[in-house]
């Protein structure tokens, strides 16, 4: 199967950090309720999505070392952020573990889009185009999950209301 439509390297996330986002989803953003709690690997910032027209297989053979030699499952978050002049709010880990990961798919072979912003990795609890007053109090109120891990790594192809992991 070639990739057809952009596909996203996630960590899906699992433990308190998992009702928190759903719940925050729910809320906020419910067209993406749907979707899993996770960090974009490539994707989202850093690299671009993985380039389609590659075949899905070759794509999986070339990550599946990748990720077993730079995985991880530990996941500690250390605050809430919003990125600047947004509407995204998002809780920030600890990066380093991520960053060592990114750079290596990046150097995997595998071919991605062009991303204009550098990598980020962050677990998004809103999507908006501005924050109000409601959010920032929220926000900046709000506890950081301490227990939460990375229950696998995913290839997804996110669409409105929902996706499907095709890895």
């Amino acid at each position: 199967m070639r990739i057809d439509k952009s596909t996203y390297l996630i960590a899906e996330l699992q433990g308190d950090v998992v009702p928190l986002v759903n719940e925050l989803r729910k809320r906020f953003n419910p067209d993406c309720a749907q979707w899993p709690v996770d960090i974009a690997i490539a994707g989202s910032s850093g690299v671009g999505t993985i380039k389609e027209e590659q075949m899905i297989d070759d794509v999986i053979d070339i990550l599946s070392p990748v990720i077993s030699e730079y995985g991880f499952t530990k996941v500690a978050f250390k605050s809430i952020s919003k990125f600047p002049n947004t509407g995204i709010y998002h809780l920030v880990p600890e990066r380093d573990q991520f960053d060592i990961l990114h750079e290596a798919v990046v150097k995997s072979g595998v071919l991605f889009n062009e991303n204009r912003w550098p990598y980020n990795p962050h677990c998004t609890l809103r999507a908006g185009p501005s924050s109000t007053d409601e959010c920032n109090s929220l926000f900046e109120t709000m506890s950081i999950p301490l227990n939460t891990s990375i229950d696998s790594f995913s290839l997804y192809q996110p669409v409105r209301c929902g996706g499907f992991r095709v890895h």
